[in-house]
């Protein structure tokens, strides 16, 4: 392990510059200063150790389930598959290929055929067979189509996708290489993988739920540093420092910005645009958060929500803590619907029949092209997704059926043990603002268990307090 100690000098100086920070001496410990990360050989190991539990333990269920007899997954340099990575990753050669074949066992054969001699250890370890073809005149298709004919596979899977893509990695010209190498009768016989890739991707094992769940407490800790007064000056600090300073404190942490982060002000009822340089945090704002960190081939979204406190406020308002109550029974509402088999736009039109009865409106996500609401009215915005290996992972979302824009995903069953992202906002009008409403975001990453939702993390159940010693 390594244990991240405090800020350089040097970076503290740049941060106060930048109006991040209390300028002076005195600077106190904060939440990520004491987080131990592993550091690379422990990385990879971690990594190594799931991905070879992972092949052996998760993989064959799935091809079972989607009647899959071989899959096949292709990568080249430069153009390497989205689930690459997860099945062991490494270069993508000239041409490599990753066979994976039930032989009826409990365990799949696994199969790697590449161009050059792996320096990387993980395939070496977790694959059966290993081929190597070097620079040679044909390359690998005559160890590619010696496997699959001495194999004869009935259903090849491929990683085509029309509303998956993660699963839809392979190149219009490596599908064409592959039927011209398999010939017509294996070219007839390969199949779309998406379903496999969704199921592999989110079946998860129990050792990689430990894992996640650091990950997820490193997120939280380094969101709620980013609201607290050892960064935010309030009058000087701006959003757009506070989003360097969030990716500045990742990259010392030996981790890695996800996206973003995006930090948003609200004034008075005024949604001010995401990271805006020229805005302050002043007080009797609320400042919101949406960012992730990735850790190998994990990646978290969570949000936290903070406020600003006036002179002579010792905490937030009772219109505004009463309106992240009010968030909190919505996130109770939806969570109660979310159960392994539901259908995933079901619940989300469940849920938004229960919230009716509260009083609230359905609404979307703020994204750009979107219908401005009335900023008085009272709305509930529900958009959570599948989480894990990707921000917007491979699995079930929760939203409303618009295939175009979710995909089929909207129509997938909830799964056990998978996890999801429990994300939604929920506007909420404040009579101090004249009525309009403050939003509320809320997002906490969870898996879904035969008993319910399960936050990796405790979620946040108050607001974060800024202003305290300024």
């Amino acid at each position: 392990m390594i244990r991240i100690g405090l800020l350089p000098t040097t970076l503290l100086v740049v941060l106060a510059a930048n109006g991040c920070g209390p300028s002076g001496a005195g600077y106190a410990a904060s939440p990520t200063e004491t987080l131990e990360i592993p550091d690379a050989r422990e990385r990879f190991e971690i990594r190594k150790r799931l991905i070879q539990k992972r092949l052996d333990g998760v993989l064959l269920p799935a091809m079972r389930a989607h009647d899959i007899d071989l899959w096949l997954v292709f990568s080249r340099e430069h153009h390497i598959d989205p689930i690459l990575s997860e099945i062991g990753g490494g270069w993508g050669g000239v041409r490599n290929a990753y066979l994976f074949f039930d032989r009826g066992g409990d365990t799949p054969e696994k199969i790697f055929i590449g161009s050059h001699e792996l320096r990387d250890t993980t395939i070496r370890d977790a694959y059966d067979e290993l081929i190597y073809y070097g620079y040679t005149e044909g390359g690998v298709s005559p160890h590619l189509k010696k496997v699959v004919e001495e194999r004869d596979p009935e259903r090849i899977g491929i990683n085509v996708s029309p509303t998956l893509p993660m699963a839809d990695g392979l190149s219009w010209t490596l599908r064409t290489f592959l039927e011209d190498t398999l010939g017509p009768e294996y070219a007839s016989r390969m199949v779309s993988a998406e379903l496999l890739v969704r199921d592999f991707r989110t079946m998860h094992i129990a050792d990689e739920i430990e894992v996640f769940r650091d990950l997820c407490e490193w997120t939280v800790a380094w969101e709620e540093e980013a609201f607290s007064d050892a960064v935010v000056t309030v009058g000087e600090t701006t959003a757009n420092n506070i989003h360097w300073w969030m990716r500045q404190r990742a990259m010392e942490l030996g981790l890695q910005v996800e996206f973003l982060p995006g930090i948003r002000i609200t004034r008075n009822g005024e949604n001010l645009p995401t990271n805006t340089p020229e805005h302050t945090v002043e007080p009797g704002d609320v400042l919101s958060v949406d960012a992730g960190l990735a850790f190998i081939d994990y990646r978290t979204d969570i949000k936290r929500t903070a406020y600003v406190l006036k002179p002579g406020e010792t905490e937030p308002p009772e219109s505004l803590q009463k309106a992240f109550a009010d968030a909190m029974k919505v996130t109770d509402v939806l969570t109660a619907n979310m159960k392994p088999g539901a259908i995933a736009h079901e619940v989300w039109e469940l849920t938004m029949e229960d919230i009716g009865v509260m009083g609230y409106y359905a609404g979307q996500p703020k994204t750009g092209g979107a219908v401005e609401a009335d900023p008085t009215q009272p709305e509930v915005g529900i958009y959570s997704h599948s989480v894990g290996n990707s921000t917007h992972d491979i699995g079930a979302r929760v939203a409303i059926d618009w295939p175009f824009a979710y995909g089929d995903r909207v129509r997938y069953p909830l799964a056990a043990e998978a996890w999801y992202s429990v994300e939604l906002h929920v506007s909420t009008p404040i009579p101090e603002w004249d009525g309009k409403v403050v939003p509320i975001r809320i997002e906490e990453n969870a898996r879904l268990t035969d008993n319910g939702v399960e936050y990796f993390v405790a979620r946040q159940q108050e607001l974060l307090v800024i202003g305290r010693s300024q």
